[in-house]
């Protein structure tokens, strides 16, 4: 299991007159967060990218990652997802070889063709054929990131004789698209690329996430894919505290918050998520059972959603302490113990 930090970036000025976090501070104190996590031993950070509204800020991944590099060493730095659709795809290529570049190979890519309706009108882009659009914005970057002069001819996007001057440091890119639907998991699968996604937004239990997971892996292995470089980041709230009662009590009014104020889904409050088992919100033993469950559910790197809710800074880095000091040793512990391959 491997351990990440994501953060949405949902900031509630428009939402609360009392809530003072002006968006300078948020973005300040999430790549503190991230510096934080570095130091700790978390092995990546993830950033989501949002428009038009309070459920999140970041606009620009790309320009808080390459801060992020600046300030960090080891940790690997994602995007949650790059929305194809909204972007010109050599912009997208550049941009984020610009930033792989810079993390001395650190890029996690992340893509996905966006859900929001009110997004698709922000950038006037008809979302009945999203899924077209970033099919072809796909393949471009990866002609593009060849390092070859090439052209494209596509339903959306078309170049001639194109030659990016700068490419990624890493010889190849991980990419992961974000999806955890039944039919959306098998065609990321037959297309031999990794998912990700948010569990509680596409599904009511740990088995049938298991039940996505192994389809998904069925598909890849019957498209000819090579299953051992197959890595699956779910993304849950989390939240540790010494106690149980300790964690809910901090926890909870800002999970309700988020949940209040997402795009859909808006009947969900912390106890639906608490008894479908999508949280991770407890004690450290609490949080190390239910990592369990996820990982014999096929999840080998959880990306955990922290700063959500307006949950304060200081509360965000103690959990990250408590979590690097009692939760990921005992995974640790787990790999020491597994016999390495000849």
């Amino acid at each position: 299991m491997e351990f990440g930090l994501f953060t949405v970036f949902d900031n509630y000025q428009n939402h609360d007159s009392s809530f003072e976090r002006t968006p300078a501070q948020l973005i300040n104190e999430v790549l503190d967060q991230t510096v934080v996590a570095d130091q700790l031993g978390f092995h990546a950070a993830w950033f989501a990218e949002h428009h038009f509204s309070e459920y999140g800020i970041l606009t620009s991944p790309q320009t808080f990652l390459a801060i992020a590099a600046e300030r960090t060493k080891e940790i690997r730095l994602g995007t949650a997802i790059v929305t194809l659709p909204f972007k010109n795809p050599i912009q997208v290529a550049e941009d984020y070889a610009l930033v792989d570049v810079l993390s001395n190979g650190r890029l996690n890519l992340g893509l996905g063709s966006g859900y929001l309706p009110h997004e698709f009108i922000g950038f006037n882009v008809q979302g009945k054929d999203k899924a077209l659009r970033f099919n072809d914005s796909l393949a471009v970057i990866e002609k593009a990131w060849k390092g070859e002069k090439f052209s494209h001819k596509g339903d959306y996007y078309q170049f001639n004789d194109v030659k990016l001057e700068i490419l990624p440091k890493q010889k190849k890119v991980p990419l992961w698209i974000g999806t955890l639907t039944h039919n959306g998991a098998k065609h990321v699968g037959q297309m031999g690329y990794n998912i990700s996604g948010v569990p509680y937004v596409a599904c009511n239990s740990i088995s049938e996430l298991k039940d996505i997971i192994d389809s998904y892996k069925e598909t890849y292995r019957n498209a000819g894919h090579d299953e051992a470089k197959v890595k699956i980041p779910l993304a849950l709230h989390t939240y540790v505290a010494e106690t149980t009662e300790e964690a809910v009590a901090i926890a909870k009014p800002h999970l309700d918050l988020y949940l209040d104020t997402r795009m859909y889904g808006k009947s969900a409050k912390y106890e639906d998520l608490r008894d479908r088992e999508q949280v991770l919100i407890g004690s450290p033993t609490d949080v190390i059972d239910m990592l369990r469950k996820y990982q014999e559910a096929g999840c080998d790197h959880i990306m955990m959603l922290m700063n959500f809710g307006g949950l304060p800074h200081e509360r965000v880095l103690k959990s990250l302490e408590l979590i690097a000091k009692e939760v990921m040793p005992a995974f640790q512990q787990e790999i020491l113990k597994t016999p390495q391959k000849a």
